[in-house]
């Protein structure tokens, strides 16, 4: 082989490295982040009047109704299963079919009570884990109790479930009242109305040893603050509207993975005051109070269950390497 040749091949060769020389190898990692916020829905549901469901009951006469009329069976009230309606069915608030009518007849002669109930918020879109609430039953935000013509030694019970729709554990934090006005009504309120009028709230956790205990309203107040009627204690109103919100601590873990619901049973009441403490008392044992500022008047009573995401208010007590990117150990 001649130099010459030997000379084009080394030059050849060469112009094929610097060509190459010019690129480089690359490669990639790369890491998908998927996430999506959940939600935090509590809902009222199943509305009716007191023990429509024998569970419900405790041992003895229960009432729905205190009213003050004697009856072959029933002396003074109403049985609790009065407005007992099929359990199949959700939110038949007076019994299937409405018992109201018939009430309102039996106690004609003696009193012009009339009362409603109801739920607003719309019903719901879907069938919710194992509970028996399906798509369309009616549940919302707000309950609605109207009882017009009340008068001394008359009470009323209802009842509700809470469960939780969404997708995180609920925690009822805060339970608030506002007493007021009857809203778009022109009847008066006065201050002895509102010491007349008590209301009883029990919410019962289904499981309480496990998710929280109890809200027991009347337990927080002194006895001055309460009346008895029914075996039940009434807190007035106007101990209500004075008091700082009740701080709870009750967890509701959402429904689409457990059968966990709250049960709600509230009650209003006028006090007997047989003593004549806010009326004038009895007959033979009459005071000189004025009935007339408490006859005809009215009271709007709102209650606000206050909740929270589960773990609000919680701080983790640890930490791991990640802490390194925050800049203090450098």
């Amino acid at each position: 082989m001649s130099k010459k040749t030997i000379l084009c091949t080394v030059l050849a060769l060469c112009m094929v490295l610097v060509g190459t020389g010019y690129a480089y190898w690359t490669d990639t990692l790369n890491v998908t982040t998927k996430a999506t916020t959940g939600d935090l829905e509590v809902k009222f549901v199943d509305l009716g009047a007191y023990a429509q469901y024998d569970n419900e009951k405790v041992g003895g006469n229960n009432w729905s109704i205190i009213d003050g009329i004697k009856r072959e069976n029933t002396n003074g009230f109403i049985s609790a299963n009065y407005f007992q309606r099929n359990t199949n069915t959700y939110n038949d608030v007076f019994g299937s079919p409405d018992k109201r009518l018939d009430y309102y007849a039996e106690a004609s002669n003696y009193n012009s009570v009339d009362f409603d109930a109801g739920i607003d918020g719309g019903v719901l879109t879907e069938n919710y884990g194992g509970l028996p609430y399906g798509e369309g039953v009616i549940a919302g935000d707000t309950i609605n109790i109207t009882v017009n013509d009340l008068y001394p030694g008359y009470a009323q019970a209802f009842r509700s479930d809470i469960i939780n729709i969404g997708s995180i554990a609920a925690r009822l934090s805060q339970v608030e009242f506002k007493v007021s006005k009857i809203k778009g009504s022109e009847i008066d309120i006065t201050k002895q109305t509102k010491d007349l009028i008590g209301v009883a709230l029990l919410v019962e956790d289904e499981n309480p040893e496990t998710y929280g205990e109890v809200v027991k309203l009347a337990a927080q107040f002194d006895p001055e603050d309460k009346f008895t009627l029914g075996g039940v204690e009434f807190v007035r109103l106007s101990a209500l509207e004075n008091m700082a919100e009740l701080e709870e601590n009750l967890i509701l873990v959402p429904s689409d993975n457990s059968e966990h619901r709250m049960d709600m049973f509230i009650g209003v009441a006028v006090d007997p005051d047989a003593e004549g403490v806010y009326t004038t008392g009895t007959a033979a044992n009459m005071t000189k109070n004025d009935d007339g500022k408490t006859q005809n008047k009215g009271v709007q009573l709102d209650i606000k269950f206050g909740w929270d995401q589960f773990n609000a208010g919680v701080e983790a007590d640890a930490s791991n390497i990640l802490e390194n990117q925050n800049g203090l150990n450098q």
